[in-house]
């Protein structure tokens, strides 16, 4: 599981996963515990929005009290481990596979546009550095850490983390979308001089000045 539980309160989520729900005298099988023991594990499961009370289940026969019936919640799921790199990195061999490099190439270039695309317009009379700035709120936006400085005549970008970074390693056409995000909110070509997936600390863009923004007419 992703995050380390109490291992009580693992075993509980992982049999209502497998199950999807039961009664606390039946997780009191589980776990080895009395009813009132579960019942205090459950409460804190139910405060920490892992599980939730969703039924009451009546014994067939029509004797003895109705029982509880607990089941995980939406929230629990984000217990589990999950390979969406994984998947995806599959996804893009196939794609290399079946379209080429070319192929694959103009898919992420599509993919870059439509997320530029979604980045602010530059405002009329904006400075560089005020682009920059947007240009940073917007990659952070997306899950970057990322700054700029200006330095030796040019401004460079540092990303210090990128949420594409493990496929980026062995598929170069990611490292597309930050780059065309960059070239289209400053109207410039980004030159890459440092890169996470090549073993560097960051990747840096290199945009020589001065910087001419396409500003609103």
């Amino acid at each position: 599981m992703g995050v380390t539980l109490h291992e009580t309160r693992q075993k509980i989520i992982e049999h209502l996963k497998e199950k999807e729900y039961a009664t606390v005298e039946e997780l009191a099988g589980v776990v080895g515990l009395t009813p009132m023991a579960v019942r205090y594990h459950l409460n804190v499961l139910q405060s920490e929005n892992l599980i939730h009370a969703a039924d009451v289940r009546r014994p067939s026969a029509g004797r003895g009290r109705p029982q509880q019936i607990y089941q995980l919640t939406d929230a629990a799921d984000e217990l589990f481990p999950v390979d969406y790199f994984g998947l995806t990195g599959y996804l893009l061999d196939e794609l290399t596979t079946r379209l080429g490099k070319k192929g694959v190439h103009e898919l992420f270039t599509n993919i870059a546009e439509r997320l530029a695309h979604e980045a602010p317009p530059p405002k009329a009379h904006q400075t560089t550095a005020e682009r920059l700035n947007e240009l940073v709120a917007f990659l952070s936006g997306k899950g970057f850490v990322v700054d700029w400085e200006a330095a030796d005549g040019a401004y460079f970008i540092h990303a210090y983390s990128c949420p594409y970074r493990q496929l980026a390693r062995n598929h170069e056409y990611v490292c597309l979308l930050d780059n065309h995000v960059i070239s289209s909110m400053l109207n410039a070509a980004p030159r890459r001089v440092a890169c996470l997936s090549a073993g560097d600390a960051h990747c840096t863009y290199k945009i020589s000045a001065p910087v001419e923004l396409m500003t609103p007419a």
